[in-house]
């Protein structure tokens, strides 16, 4: 049997559908089909809008196989992957969105900000990071200095140039390896997901 005589169906890993009218399969999942049905089970309808009241919605693999057997019932359909897809429905239109967005990376951008510089502030009090550096300056020149800006300015700037490089962001990429932040991103939305995908399916299930 190749895909001829069968369909292949894998859900996506996730869906953002902004105002949607109505959830088709090529919304939701990747099929793999002979040329002759492909294209009209692409645009079968998996959920239409009255079906779209919450914010987050579960859709199984089993509810693609039953719309696309209701169409061609002697149909081979073999799933692959994931079973459940989180779908996540936006009211907001792209423009509130892309304000919102840049209103809460400004946010975040502030907090971790004031965060990172009170967190350095801290660690240097707490080691008497002052004090090191006229210890060290003493070693190196054998004089006394209550302001050895010469160690403490690079110092600074070391601390920002390293901060830097290790989030990867401003210097150019020669390969596709994601920042620290990227992945830690990606982990929290893949977090995020997961839980909101149990989470939705237990309240379905207790429904």
């Amino acid at each position: 049997m190749d895909y001829q005589d069968a369909v292949y169906v894998q859900l996506k890993d996730s869906l953002v559908a902004v105002n949607p009218s109505c959830l088709k399969v090529r919304d939701v999942a990747i099929i793999l089909a002979g040329k002759e049905i492909k294209e009209s089970l692409l645009n079968l309808e998996i959920l239409s809008k009255k079906d779209m009241k919450k914010m987050y919605i579960v859709v199984s693999i089993l509810t693609v196989i039953e719309k696309m057997k209701e169409l061609y019932p002697d149909l081979a359909i073999i799933p692959v992957g994931e079973s459940e897809l989180l779908v996540t429905i936006e009211k907001a239109s792209k423009e509130d969105k892309n304000i919102s967005s840049y209103l809460k990376i400004a946010v975040v951008a502030s907090i971790l900000f004031v965060g990172t510089g009170l967190a350095i502030m801290n660690f240097h009090a707490d080691v008497n990071m002052g004090e090191a550096h006229k210890v060290l300056y003493k070693l190196i020149t054998g004089n006394d200095e209550n302001r050895p800006l010469i160690l403490q300015i690079p110092y600074s700037i070391g601390i920002g140039l390293g901060m830097t490089l290790f989030f990867n962001h401003f210097l150019p990429k020669h390969s596709n390896e994601p920042s620290p932040m990227e992945v830690e991103m990606y982990l929290y939305k893949q977090n995020m997901d997961e839980y909101l995908l149990n989470n939705e399916k237990n309240t379905e299930e207790s429904e």
